[in-house]
């Protein structure tokens, strides 16, 4: 299934992204991965809040497909159509924050991801409201975004008994 989402985001970003462009993006895109591992860096010495299963890879394999190929292609897809207008951005991120936590439902309900120790669907909607804003922070204030991400870290740590 992994595979598949990963072929489905390569085809939606060919096709929607701004590949004429794409290196100014390229930054954002390496913080999207980046805070990817740092979770998985953190969670695999403690405990996960969620957990993508494996399937015909191992779970490496499968965190690399997500961390390499398809979290950063959708921040691609993301910031490459992002309005100007701040009431299109207000719907931009409510269609964004659907789809995600559709996709998040879906993939819980089959599960393809599998949530622990407290975490669930509506901890994911949090998350998500707070994803995406710091992507675009990041695409325009980098050190802001950067800054923020560990005090809002630091916060999830602390909320769920990692600190």
């Amino acid at each position: 299934m992994h595979i598949i989402i990963g072929i489905l985001v390569i085809i939606i970003s060919y096709a929607k992204g701004d590949w004429e462009n794409w290196e100014k993006y390229y930054p954002t895109m390496l913080y999207t991965s980046l805070s990817s591992f740092v979770y998985e860096f953190i969670s695999h010495s403690h405990f996960h809040l969620w957990e993508l299963e494996k399937s015909l890879f191992s779970l490496m394999g499968v965190h690399f497909i997500h961390n390499l190929i398809i979290n950063p292609l959708i921040c691609f897809v993301f910031l490459s159509k992002f309005p100007d207008q701040f009431r299109h951005q207000m719907i931009y991120y409510a269609e964004w924050v659907i789809l995600f936590l559709a996709a998040e439902w879906i993939a819980s309900h089959f599960s393809i991801l599998t949530y622990h120790n407290g975490w669930n669907l509506w901890w994911s909607f949090l998350f998500i409201l707070i994803m995406f804003p710091m992507i675009r922070l990041h695409y325009i204030h980098k050190l802001r975004a950067l800054i923020l991400s560990v005090i809002i870290s630091a916060s999830y740590l602390f909320l769920f008994d990692y600190l």
